[in-house]
């Protein structure tokens, strides 16, 4: 169901992204995409539960989310692309299950990133070689209340920002001693890395240093991960 192909053959931007379940199937996903030329979607999302409810769950979520975002008219609808996903996660939803998500789009010509937080993790930002936590400011999960507003915000990247995208397996990873990896270790250990190495290593090294914090703890939650790189007009 998830994306594997990195490799856009362009010059404006990079992607890598993983995801391990912690069980056999996950209810976390990434997903993204072009939607012309000049426009790039990104997707993270953590369904509740375990198991095949919450797998099928996160499929239809993917599916719901990707086919509204298809159908949008200028970038000032985002904000109706999770409201209306929303609104059909709440029908017929007997499970009683949620997903969090987190959803922005990037102008690959201008660098302006517009994005919708649906109850999920503020991503991370890198300008001028340090990464910090993005304002999302308070909203609500996809599936609960189909009322529930949702609104856009926006942002400018400059050639070489990144941003990084995670689910809370990332920062609720524990070890024996019930700590948490937590975001400030996140934004730590992201500031750390050489931000010119490869995406591909980026995410390994996080992970290999979640699997250290854990110290054999095994993995309570799937841990998922994107980090894009906007480039804008460099060439490469």
């Amino acid at each position: 169901m998830l994306p594997h192909d990195f490799d856009f053959g362009r010059n404006d931007f990079e992607i890598y992204a993983t995801m391990n379940a912690a069980k056999e199937v996950g209810g976390d996903f990434y997903d993204f995409y072009l939607l012309d030329e000049n426009h790039l979607v990104i997707t993270i999302a953590d369904v509740s539960g375990k198991g095949v409810p919450a797998a099928l769950f996160m499929s239809i979520s993917k599916v719901i989310l990707h086919n509204f975002a298809l159908s949008m008219k200028t970038p000032d609808d985002f904000a109706s692309v999770v409201t209306l996903a929303n609104r059909q996660l709440c029908h017929g939803n007997d499970e009683m299950l949620f997903v969090t998500v987190f959803m922005g789009m990037l102008d690959l010509q201008t660098g302006e990133f517009v994005y919708v937080n649906g109850g999920h993790n503020a991503p991370l930002v890198c300008r001028e070689n340090d990464f910090d936590f993005l304002d999302v400011g308070k909203s609500c999960m996809l599936g609960i209340d189909e009322d529930v507003p949702f609104a856009q915000k926006k942002i400018a990247l400059a050639e070489g920002d990144k941003i990084f995208l995670y689910t809370d397996g990332v920062t609720e990873a524990m070890n024996a001693k019930r700590e948490l990896f937590s975001e400030e270790r996140l934004r730590e250990f992201l500031n750390r890395e050489d931000k010119s190495e490869s995406l591909e290593s980026l995410l390994n090294n996080l992970h290999d240093e979640i699997k250290r914090h854990a110290g054999g703890v095994d993995q309570s939650d799937d841990i998922t991960m994107l980090v894009l790189t906007y480039h804008g007009q460099k060439k490469l």
